[in-house]
């Protein structure tokens, strides 16, 4: 018990910096917009807070294989170099029983995975978006960004300048697609508001364009002084479609059957699915991995160490997204494309073990 405690000791604070630094910087692009959110288009502080706790399980996700794998280089890395695992196995400790409460520990982490990643964070993302969605149907003017598109039902619409207040724009440029006719309206100003909902675009100073559909050559264009355009918010496109990566496991398995009764392709959610329980085990994979990388690197310190925990990440997660990609196109299996960077991840430890082990 005493060497379990003290193992702990060693591994739990570059595990939790590891949490702190990768789901810093994964959540940095996030931060950004929910703080644009606050700060520019008047979203309290509250629902700010919420969204927020709810983009996190996504990061997590990630950053926790990332995190373990961190933890076991430095952690391990350290214990070489002050020669404390010459000194465990000196008093008759093998490798085995050494490395087994950080790897149980582990593995009780993955079991915890499992459920997480299959239930809890899809619907932690599903309710992020539902939410983000519910503010941007509200009030669209959220969106309105200059020189970008934003798209609102049948409309795409793009402005040079928009002023602060989201209200006021320079140099408009509007598309509108419709079944009998689609029209092109440019303009030097406009101004947009909502109004019983439904977004009121007020135009001065532009020419519209129109084209009837089947008939290429029927335009009608004219120029004008003032023009208004009222865009209804409601309709079959105001709903928000259910991506796989907030559908639970049941949802998935669910799918799945639906599509084999149909002789549809099964590729892209058995894949969804594998990934589930791939990311759940791959603490344990890049542990193993990482252990035997801290034992050769004794010397390299914490520098070296977590030099060496982002190459491996990034080779880790570049199997796993050539993985998914892989299964989604149904060219492989889901069960091999996506378990395969764990398991070369766990043969590269073996590797490594050995060539420590015959030193």
């Amino acid at each position: 018990m005493i060497l379990v405690g003290y193992l702990f000791r060693q591994v739990l604070p570059p595990f939790g910096f590891g949490i702190l630094v990768f789901s810093g910087v994964l959540l940095l692009d996030k931060i950004f917009d929910l703080m644009d959110l606050l700060m520019n288009k008047g979203v309290g502080l509250g629902i700010i807070l919420k969204m927020f706790l709810l983009f996190l399980p996504t990061v997590l996700s990630l950053t926790v294989p990332m995190s373990a794998l961190l933890a076991s280089i430095l952690a391990f890395g350290r214990l070489a170099e002050d020669n404390e695992i010459t000194a465990l196995r000196a008093s008759g400790l093998s490798f085995l029983q050494i490395l087994s409460p950080t790897l149980l520990a582990v593995l009780a982490l993955c079991l915890l995975l499992i459920p997480f990643n299959a239930f809890w964070a899809p619907k932690s993302t599903g309710h992020f978006r539902s939410l983000y969605h519910q503010i941007l149907k509200s009030d669209p003017l959220i969106r309105i960004e200059p020189k970008q598109f934003l798209s609102i039902q049948n409309v795409r619409l793009y402005a040079r300048d928009v002023a602060p207040d989201r209200s006021s724009m320079r140099d408009v440029l509007l598309y509108q697609y419709g079944t009998d006719y689609s029209q092109r309206i440019f303009a030097r100003q406009g101004r947009a508001k909502m109004e019983n909902d439904a977004l009121t675009l007020s135009f001065q100073n532009g020419q519209l364009t129109r084209f009837v559909e089947g008939k290429p050559k029927d335009v009608m264009q004219f120029r004008f002084d003032k023009y208004e355009l009222s865009v209804p918010l409601q309709g079959p496109d105001s709903t928000r479609g259910i991506s796989w990566r907030e559908m639970t496991r049941e949802q998935l398995k669910k799918e799945i059957r639906t599509r084999i009764q149909a002789g549809a392709p099964q590729g892209v959610v058995n894949a969804e699915l594998q990934l589930r329980y791939a990311i759940s085990f791959s603490p344990l994979a890049l542990v193993i991995l990482g252990i035997p990388l801290g034992l050769v690197l004794e010397r390299g310190g914490r520098g070296v160490g977590f030099g060496a925990s982002l190459g491996v990440v990034f080779g880790y997660y570049l199997l796993l997204i050539w993985g998914l990609t892989m299964a989604e196109k149904d060219s492989w299996p889901a069960i091999p494309a996506l378990w395969m960077a764990n398991i070369v991840a766990v043969v590269a430890g073996l590797a490594l073990y050995r060539i420590k082990l015959n030193k």
